[in-house]
C-alpha cells in the first residue's frame, strides 16, 4: 500500500487480505507520509489508461499441476542420477502469481501468469569439494520442460569434472554457457540501466548516451513484451504502467535506460513500466525484468568452443560481485559446475574453479562469437524476470585467481 500527501510517499505492507488488514496498511502508510521527505519529481500516481498489449503468460498444466505430479515427474531424474553413481540435489517447482494494481487517480490493473522452473544438480560427494554438474530450465509451461535432457547434461558435466587439473591465472579466451552470461549480465542491468544510478552518475553508461560503450556485436533490449517460449513478465509494473520494450544498448551503442514514474518525471523522460518492490531491484525500486541479449551466428556452444586456440569452457558462475568499480562495470567472481580447458579447440581437461576479475563491457567488446539460440534463465533479483541470453565467446579475459587442485 503506497499512500502520498503531496510529494510526501510512504508505503505498508501486509500479507493479510482481509479488508480490516488492507485497510490498516493504508492507515499506517498514510501516517508515514506525513512525516517523510518529500520525494523530488513525484507525479502522483498511475491515472486510468488504454490498455497495453498482452502476451501469453499462463498455462493451465502449471497453475493445476500438484504435488504428486511433481514428484513423479522427478523420479525419474533422482533414479538416473543415482544410476550414475552419483548424489543428486535440486527441485521442480510450479508457482501461478496474481498481480493487480489500483490507485485513487483510476487506473485498474490484473493479470495472471505461471512459471515452471526446474534445477538439478548430479554430484560426486554428498558434501562439498567434489565434482559437480548442473542442469535447468524454465518455462510458463511444466509440460514444455525438458527434463531428462537437462538432467542428462548435469550427469555428463560432473562425470567430466572428475580430477581437475591446477591452472595459473593469466588471460584466457572464454566460452561462457548461458547459465554464466545471465549471472554477470543480471549484474550490468542492476548497476548500469537503472535511472536512479544514471542520475548519480556511477552507472557505466551516465553521460555517454549515443556513444560505444561496447563491440558492435552486442544488442541488449528490455523486452517484457517478449512472446513465445522466452516470455514470462507481467505486462505492467508495480504502479500500473503498461511495460515496453527498451533499447538499452544498440550494436555497441548506449541507448536508454530504465526508467519508473519519477525518475521519468523529473529526468524528462517517459516511464519504462520498470518499477518494482525496492528490496527485489537497483535502488529506488527499478529494475529489469526481461533483459534480452540478441543471439549470434554460431549454432551452438560446441561452434564457439571450436573456435579457441587455447582457453577455458564454462558452465556457470557464483560469488560474483559488480560493485568493484561500477563506472567500468569491473565484475569478480568464481566458475561452478564445470570449467574446462580448451585446447585447439577440444575440451580437454577439468579446472579447478577460478577467479576472474575484469570489466565484463570491455569483455563484450572482446566478444566475437555468440549462439543463434537463447535461453531464458531466472533472476535472482527481480520478481518473475528472467534475463533471456545465448551462449557467449570472450578474447582475453582476466583471471586474477589459480585453480588449485581438490583434496
Amino acid at each position: 500500500m503506497r499512500v502520498a500527501h503531496g510529494a510526501r510517499v510512504a508505503e505498508a505492507a501486509t500479507t493479510k487480505l482481509d479488508r480490516d488488514s488492507l485497510v490498516a496498511a493504508i492507515r499506517s502508510a498514510s501516517a508515514a507520509a506525513r512525516l517523510v521527505p518529500e520525494t523530488d519529481g513525484f507525479p502522483g500516481f498511475a491515472p486510468a489508461e488504454d490498455g497495453g498489449p498482452r502476451p501469453e503468460r499462463f498455462a493451465r498444466a502449471t497453475a493445476e499441476a500438484t504435488a504428486e505430479e511433481r514428484v513423479e515427474r522427478l523420479a525419474p531424474v533422482l533414479a538416473a542420477i543415482r544410476d550414475a553413481g552419483l548424489v543428486s540435489a535440486g527441485f521442480l517447482e510450479t508457482s501461478r502469481a496474481s498481480q493487480c494494481v489500483a490507485t485513487t487517480r483510476g487506473c485498474r490493473r490484473a493479470h495472471d501468469g505461471t512459471i515452471a522452473a526446474f534445477k538439478v544438480w548430479a554430484l560426486e560427494t554428498p558434501g562439498a569439494g567434489g565434482a559437480a554438474g548442473f542442469g535447468g530450465q524454465m518455462h510458463r509451461d511444466l509440460g514444455a520442460l525438458d527434463l531428462a535432457a537437462q538432467t542428462d547434461r548435469a550427469i555428463g558435466v560432473c562425470k567430466r569434472s572428475r580430477d581437475p587439473i591446477e591452472l595459473e591465472a593469466g588471460t584466457y579466451d572464454v566460452v561462457m554457457e548461458p547459465e554464466a552470461v545471465s549471472e554477470l549480465f543480471e549484474w550490468l542491468s542492476t548497476m548500469t540501466f537503472a535511472a536512479p544510478e544514471v542520475e548519480q552518475g556511477t552507472s557505466a553508461v551516465a553521460g555517454r548516451a549515443g556513444e560505444r560503450v561496447t563491440g558492435e556485436a552486442i544488442t541488449i533490449t528490455e523486452d517484457p513484451l517478449v512472446d513465445g517460449d522466452l516470455g514470462i513478465a507481467a505486462p505492467f509494473d508495480r504502479e500500473g504502467t503498461w511495460r515496453r520494450r527498451v533499447p538499452l544498448v544498440e550494436r555497441g551503442i548506449a541507448r536508454d535506460v530504465l526508467y519508473d514514474r519519477t525518475y521519468a518525471a523529473r529526468m524528462g523522460a517517459r516511464s519504462t513500466g520498470s518499477s518494482v518492490v525496492p528490496d527485489l531491484g537497483a535502488a529506488g525500486g527499478i529494475g529489469s525484468c526481461a533483459l534480452t541479449v540478441d543471439g549470434g551466428d554460431a549454432a551452438s556452444v560446441d561452434e564457439l568452443v571450436r573456435g579457441m586456440d587455447r582457453g577455458l569452457y564454462v558452465c556457470r558462475l557464483h560469488y560474483v560481485n559488480g560493485h568493484m568499480e561500477p563506472r567500468r562495470a569491473v565484475m569478480t567472481g568464481l566458475t561452478r559446475d564445470g570449467c574446462f580447458l580448451v585446447e585447439r579447440g577440444k575440451i580437454t581437461r577439468p579446472v579447478g574453479n577460478m577467479r576472474f576479475t575484469d570489466s565484463f563491457l570491455e569483455g563484450l567488446a572482446r566478444c566475437d562469437g555468440m549462439t543463434r539460440a537463447q535461453t531464458a534463465v531466472p533472476t535472482w533479483w527481480s520478481s518473475g524476470g528472467a534475463c533471456v541470453v545465448p551462449g557467449v565467446r570472450m578474447r582475453a579475459f582476466r583471471f586474477n585467481g589459480r585453480s588449485q587442485r581438490r583434496g
